[in-house]
């Protein structure tokens, strides 16, 4: 089936529908988007946790559709369950301290899952938002399901509603007093660049990764060759003897 919407699509709809929202719940001076709030009371969804039991380890949320049922583990059994459409399942897992970056994205995901049924009904379907582990065993049905493009739509819609560009540009502005970040090769930014860069994913609620990822897809990020982050801030050079 051809593709039904861009990314470009999904930056307009999404920026538009946080505007909304953050007008609706009189949050316009926040940095960090209420997802939970945006999830049941914007969006309608019901939010609950379950102990996953999936044969696939990565599964740690589920949007449901009212017909597919969810394997989790009650009394130490391993059983399914059926939830009520509408009903977004996060893994137990979520809840723990260390777990705030993973847990703010899936229901994020899950969101735009439900955002992507109305906006694209005939290319959704129900899928689990999945962490891949690169050490596991997939079979072809959970590959094409973890990489299917409405998987990477509803990650890039996800990555939206927590990091929309006007917010986004607002923190770099506020953090940095700057409009953009330097990068050096692929990956290397200077200490004042990665300190501002831990202080804007903080303040919106992401991890560092999550934001620097969110830097590319809004081209907020100049390429420098890394020669001359060698050069000029570690202060190497070769010498060579005649």
């Amino acid at each position: 089936m051809k593709n039904l919407s861009s990314f470009e699509e999904l930056e307009e709809l999404g920026e538009a529908i946080i505007k909304e929202y953050l007008k609706h719940a009189k949050l316009t001076e926040s940095f960090c988007i209420d997802i939970e709030g945006f999830l049941i009371s914007y969006l309608g969804l019901d939010l609950v946790y379950d102990n996953f039991a999936e044969t696939d380890c990565g599964r740690i949320g589920f949007l449901s559709d009212g017909v597919r049922k969810l394997w989790v583990y009650h009394d130490h059994k391993r059983i399914q369950v059926l939830y009520p459409k509408d009903t977004v399942v996060l893994d137990n897992i979520l809840l723990r301290d260390n777990e705030s970056g993973r847990h703010r994205f899936s229901m994020a995901h899950e969101a735009a899952h439900k955002v992507l049924e109305k906006h694209i009904p005939k290319q959704t379907m129900p899928c689990f938002h999945s962490v891949f582990d690169t050490e596991a065993s997939y079979t072809q049905e959970e590959l094409q399901q973890a990489f299917s493009w409405n998987e990477l739509l509803a990650d890039r819609l996800g990555a939206i509603f927590l990091m929309p560009r006007f917010l986004v540009n607002k923190a770099i502005k506020k953090y940095s007093d700057k409009s953009y970040f330097i990068v050096y090769g692929n990956s290397i930014f200077t200490e004042n660049d990665k300190i501002a860069i831990h202080k804007i994913a903080n303040c919106m609620g992401v991890s560092y990764t999550a934001f620097v990822m969110r830097l590319r897809e809004l081209d907020l990020l100049e390429h420098h060759d890394i020669s001359e982050y060698i050069g000029s801030n570690l202060h190497l050079e070769v010498s060579y003897d005649e």
